[in-house]
């Protein structure tokens, strides 16, 4: 398996953040490749995760968009989370609208701030080539939020964390998508 993207550690570090805020909630973080990427497994850690759970299937060397949106989706849907995050990466800016359309919930996309402000999330984006700044309010549970890649500067913040086996929510051979 590859080695993991610098995007992927500006999550963990993003969603990190959040959760200190938020009262010292877990961070959970989902790996999804081929077998053997739950190698990569303990890097999540480093940046602040909690629990990593992996999920590896030979089928998934490659991203394969309804997998991955079916399992998301089903593991934010059933773990009473209050924010997901993606990267503003090709592959999160194909993932995340899928997700939030299947949660029937609200997305920020392009984020360069947020917080937890009452019952919802404020994110604000860039907009207009940059010259406008939009602020949104995220009452949706989970409020999902894709974040531009290089606002978050990955700070290590080791934990002891947990890492669990999770099967893909769908067969990765039945996938149409690829």
């Amino acid at each position: 398996a590859g080695e993991l993207r610098k995007v992927a550690f500006e999550a963990v570090t993003a969603a990190r953040q959040f959760a200190d805020s938020a009262g010292q909630a877990e961070v959970h973080a989902v790996l999804i490749g081929p077998p053997g990427i739950a190698q990569r497994a303990q890097a999540l850690s480093r940046n602040g995760a909690d629990v990593v759970f992996v999920v590896e299937h030979p089928a998934l060397e490659r991203y394969s968009p309804e997998v991955y949106t079916a399992t998301i989706a089903q593991k934010l849907k059933s773990g009473g989370y209050r924010a997901g995050f993606f990267t503003a990466s090709a592959e999160g800016r194909d993932l995340a609208p899928r997700v939030a359309a299947r949660l029937g919930v609200s997305l920020a996309s392009d984020v360069t701030s947020f917080e937890l402000k009452g019952d919802a999330v404020i994110a604000q984006h860039p907009a207009f080539t940059g010259k406008v700044t939009v602020t949104l309010r995220l009452a949706s549970t989970p409020a999902l939020l894709s974040l531009r890649p290089g606002f978050v500067t990955p700070v290590e913040q080791p934990r002891t964390a947990r890492f669990e086996a999770m099967e893909p929510a769908m067969d990765p051979g039945t996938a149409r998508v690829i």
